[in-house]
């Protein structure tokens, strides 16, 4: 466990009680009952907590922190120290450059080593070298950005294209994408008409404007200028490829043939989705079923296509036909 038996689930609630207690709530049974019920606890933790705190048919107040008039013994919530294990996976996960995007401030944790460094894991089949992240204009970019979309300001952005072009908009931030395939964050910006997409790592130019919305491409560009009413067939472009209904599967149902590990290299791919079943259908043939997390479906998408013949999409239907078009788009590409 990496997390200390403090802070189990009797010390979370029995901690919300007393929060909720000195704001002022009276200390009764459907206070404790709320509390156990948010937080999933089961019946015999339940029952165990309700003891404790003197509403189990003893009546004894075994912890003493509530009195007979409801009220808390204590004037304040005693604060939980960081055990040592956490400092250290504290300390590994702002080890991680990604991390100093959101200014994370380390202070105190100066002399905890880590578990690993980011030198310690060799990722396969990562396309490119990634964003710098540790650049100081990067930095600031996506500083910038996120400053923008929490206030509600729009943005005068200025990137090069493929072509090593300049385009220009002024736009409102909508959402940031990252992509682990090959380790690049993007943004997601709106203008009156038009939706589009942009890889930090181009940009030249990001300051917060109260300019009107627009687009500007330069005439050589092979990517024509959004016409009217793009911004409108992205949306719907989007809405139907993330949530396109509610009898759409919540699992991804995955055949992979185990040629050139295979089978190893999806367990890494789709490690952070829980596995729901994994099971042998043949030589050197097995069936993956996991979760899926709507936010990550683009993402899985170029994932699974990375595999080639090796993987086999067998659920979501959805996934199946995205997959599908986009070879058929780059097989016309091809034949041109």
């Amino acid at each position: 466990m990496i997390f200390h038996e403090i802070y189990n689930i009797y010390f979370d609630a029995v901690t919300r009680i007393l929060q909720a207690v000195l704001s002022g709530t009276k200390f009764k049974k459907s206070l404790v009952f709320d509390i156990a019920n948010h937080l999933h606890i089961s019946n015999e933790a339940y029952w165990a907590l309700e003891a404790g705190l003197g509403l189990g048919t003893d009546k004894t107040n075994e912890y003493k922190l509530i009195d007979e008039n409801g009220n808390s013994r204590i004037q304040s919530c005693p604060e939980m120290p960081l055990t040592n294990i956490e400092k250290r996976w504290l300390k590994t996960i702002l080890c991680d450059p990604r991390i100093q995007l959101f200014d994370i401030n380390a202070e105190g944790l100066e002399d905890i080593e880590p578990f690993y460094l980011p030198e310690n894991i060799v990722v396969y089949d990562r396309e490119g070298t990634g964003d710098p992240w540790e650049d100081a204009c990067y930095i600031q970019h996506f500083r910038t950005i996120l400053a923008a979309m929490q206030n509600g300001h729009k943005l005068k952005l200025t990137w090069l294209s493929r072509e090593s072009l300049k385009c220009h908009a002024i736009c409102r931030p909508d959402r940031f994408e990252y992509s682990e395939l090959d380790d690049r964050m993007r943004l997601w910006a709106d203008t009156d008409d038009a939706q589009i997409k942009v890889t930090l790592a181009r940009l030249i130019e990001c300051e917060i404007t109260d300019l009107p919305a627009g687009l500007s491409f330069p005439p050589e560009l092979s990517k024509p200028l959004p016409a009217s009413g793009t911004r409108k067939m992205e949306q719907e472009k989007r809405e139907n490829f993330i949530d396109i209904g509610e009898d759409l599967p919540e699992r991804l149902m995955l055949e992979i043939r185990d040629e050139r590990n295979a089978l190893e290299r999806a367990f890494f791919h789709f490690s952070h989705f829980q596995k729901q079943e994994v099971v042998s259908i043949g030589e050197n043939r097995y069936r993956l079923v996991m979760s899926i997390d709507r936010d990550d479906r683009e993402e899985i998408l170029n994932r699974v296509i990375s595999f080639g013949p090796l993987v086999r999409v067998l659920e979501p239907a959805w996934l199946a036909t995205q997959i599908r078009e986009r070879l058929e788009r780059q097989l016309s590409l091809i034949k041109m």
